[in-house]
């Protein structure tokens, strides 16, 4: 039985789609929601040090966290819109986008992670995307929206 539904959302077409996905599943079976961003770090080339001030590194950094705390706010928007009924709650986390999700999702015993199958990652069309290995690490099953 689905009661706990988390969405990972990146502010990518595909995303949206997970999310509008996850809005039905949620309804369809009563459970809650969380949607989840996770702000990836910011990887430059190593010579980049020598060229770039520490704070433009540090500059790139927030500009990444504002546009990810954006995603959350729209997507939360777009849900009390859509589903104003269905319990919903927001995270934002740091750090490798794939790792965070599976770990979030089982240590608070999701029962189910409806991604996009493609996002902003850099590295969608491979198969070492997100969403893949997510799959590949996950406790529960997850849903991979196209």
């Amino acid at each position: 039985m689905i009661k706990k539904i988390l969405v990972a959302l990146d502010g990518s077409e595909a995303a949206k789609h997970a999310l509008n996905y996850a809005l039905d599943l949620a309804e369809l079976t009563s459970a809650e929601l969380e949607l989840l961003t996770v702000i990836p770090p910011v990887f430059l080339p190593s010579y980049s040090v020598y060229v770039l001030e520490s704070s433009v590194i540090a500059d790139c950094a927030k500009k990444m966290e504002t546009f990810c705390r954006g995603v959350l706010s729209r997507a939360q928007i777009e849900v009390q819109k859509k589903k104003p009924e269905l319990k919903v709650s927001t995270k934002i986390e740091k750090g490798e986008p794939d790792e965070k999700i599976v770990k979030i999702a089982k240590d608070e015993n999701f029962d189910i992670i409806v991604i996009g199958c493609r996002g902003l990652g850099g590295r969608g069309d491979t198969l070492g995307s997100v969403s893949f290995r997510v799959v590949d690490k996950a406790h529960c099953p997850v849903l991979i929206v196209k």
